[in-house]
């Protein structure tokens, strides 16, 4: 069974993957430390990765 929580998982995730500034996510999900944030809501994805390497390309 999926739980309702699951949803500000998803929210986080999908919020840095759109390139949110880590400190203003942290506001909106109301942490009070951002390794909270960054740690246990803010998922990544092997696309997530290479999408972020492929931004380095330009400097290669």
């Amino acid at each position: 069974m999926t739980h309702p929580h699951i949803l500000r998982h998803t929210a986080c995730t999908r919020m840095a993957e759109a390139g949110m500034d880590p400190k203003i996510l942290q506001g909106i999900m109301g942490h009070s430390d951002i390794s909270m944030t960054m740690n246990v809501y803010n998922h990544g994805s092997i696309e997530r990765m290479q999408n972020e390497m492929k931004k380095l390309e330009k400097y290669m």
